[in-house]
Order: structure tokens, then C-alpha cells, then sequence
């Protein structure tokens, strides 16, 4: 079983922290690569954050509402390949 850490992304935004809005995928279930798993928001900007692998989510590592800077841990998803 091999563990990915999703980290947020540069979404181009410098340092400026954008606020986790909502999951779009629960802990536990099943997730394909490219599904988007949250929601994030610049204030102006809704954007879909998708999983980089297929798997299980395994852990949330921030909670809805948390304001994340680029490179924030966000989850864990679990994958046999």
C-alpha cells in the first residue's frame, strides 16, 4: 500500500492563503485520479482541488473553513500501485 500526501497547489496566488470550503469527497471512499476531492475559495474564485491518484481517502488533513497556503497538506489517499 503506498501513501500519497495531496498538498494544495500554487494556484498562482503567491502567498495569499484561500479558504477550504467544502469536501467534495468523504474520508474513506473510493476517489479516481482526476475526480475533484474539495473545494477551495480566493474569495472571488471557486476551484476544484482533484485527487492526483486513484485510491482510498484515507485521511483529511484540514477541515472545512481552514484557510491553507500553497503546499498545505490536505489529505492522505492510499493506492496499491
Amino acid at each position: 500500500m503506498v501513501r500519497i500526501e495531496v498538498r494544495l497547489p500554487d494556484l498562482g496566488l503567491g502567498e495569499e492563503p484561500v479558504r477550504l470550503t467544502v469536501w467534495l469527497a468523504a474520508r474513506g471512499s473510493q476517489v479516481e485520479r482526476g475526480e475533484p476531492i474539495l473545494e477551495v475559495t480566493t474569495g472571488a474564485v471557486t476551484i476544484d482541488l482533484p485527487a492526483p491518484a486513484s485510491g482510498l481517502l484515507a485521511e483529511r488533513l484540514a477541515v472545512e473553513d481552514d484557510l491553507l497556503a500553497p503546499e498545505h497538506p490536505v489529505a492522505i489517499i492510499e493506492t496499491d500501485r
